[in-house]
């Protein structure tokens, strides 16, 4: 998905500060069939809902860990509130804003692949990619 020309991303914005807002944002918001504003399979939302209460602070999180949350949230089981606010910025915006200052696409090369699988997220991201 794309940010509409009218959003506004946040500027110079850090991978660890992009990932905090998002992760914040999601553990005060679990459920998807209550603050997405379209309809969520129930196996999506319990995919979603695992993840959200399985994200770590920032601190420790390696990067690539932090790139595959904001992947998530532009393309995968975080998309539902891609266009939800925290009141600053949409959660896409944090996402995109953080991809684009790496030079990062959203989506994952197979050697971060490979590197997620020393992650605690890995249970949960790989389970939800088959």
């Amino acid at each position: 998905m794309a940010l509409y020309k009218t959003d506004s991303k946040p500027a110079a914005i850090s991978l660890s500060d992009a990932y905090t807002a998002i992760r914040d944002w999601y553990q005060n918001h679990p459920d998807p069939a209550r603050y997405s504003e379209r309809h969520c399979p129930p196996d999506y939302a319990r995919s979603s809902a695992r993840l959200i209460k399985a994200l770590p602070p920032a601190e420790g999180l390696a990067d690539v860990e932090k790139i595959a949350v904001l992947c998530e949230v532009v393309r995968g089981h975080l998309e539902w509130a891609y266009d939800q606010s925290d009141g600053r910025y949409k959660m896409a915006a944090y996402a995109h804003a953080a991809l684009e200052a790496l030079g990062h696409s959203y989506n994952l090369a197979p050697a971060e692949i490979e590197l997620l699988h020393q992650s605690v997220l890995w249970p949960i991201l790989s389970s939800q990619n088959q």
